[in-house]
């Protein structure tokens, strides 16, 4: 899991949702807004819809997963972005090294790595 000063709280989470920027993979969805100001950490949110996995406990899976791999990558992330990554249909299906592979590519796709 990432530190809490690393993940998007609710309220940031509907604000970056309804104003981000949308870039799309295959298998993911993401809504990204560059912050002014200051120099900060980026922050990401994982959103696993129920229509893709109904149990609670996959969808869990899934979100940790992610957020191994932004973790793992951590250093070549660029400051003052948030970022809500959403899951597709078959997105749940996919090995992890090709998980991993989308999510890079689509932070590369929105120059946030």
């Amino acid at each position: 899991m990432l530190n809490k000063k690393n993940r998007l709280t609710k309220k940031l989470f509907n604000e970056v949702f309804e104003k981000g920027q949308n870039y799309h993979s295959d298998f993911l969805f993401s809504k990204i807004i560059k912050r002014g100001g200051s120099t900060q950490e980026s922050r990401f949110s994982f959103s696993v819809p129920t229509k893709i996995e109904k149990k609670v406990v996959k969808r869990n899976f899934l979100r940790r997963k992610g957020y191994m791999v932004i973790r793992e990558n951590w250093e070549k992330i660029k400051e003052n972005f948030d970022v809500v990554i959403i899951l597709k249909k078959d997105a749940e299906k996919l090995a992890f090294e090709e998980y991993k592979k989308e999510i890079l590519c689509l932070l590369k796709k929105a120059k946030v790595i």
